[in-house]
């Protein structure tokens, strides 16, 4: 998979994330602390220039 393929996916995980978090913590108050928000929170800023990311591909 190119990066351009590998760029779609994540956007399509964060647009997940992005309409979804909100409704799922009501219902799972278990994920609804500091941490998980934080890790969220990072999630849908990483994957950017300004924010850093980093690509895998296997060679093999």
């Amino acid at each position: 998979m190119n990066f351009k393929g590998i760029k779609s996916k994540l956007l399509c995980f964060k647009l997940i994330f992005t309409t979804n978090w909100a409704i799922f913590v009501p219902s799972h108050p278990c994920y609804d602390t500091d941490y998980y928000h934080a890790e969220i929170a990072k999630m849908l800023k990483g994957g950017s220039l300004e924010n850093g990311f980093t690509t895998y591909q296997c060679l093999g």
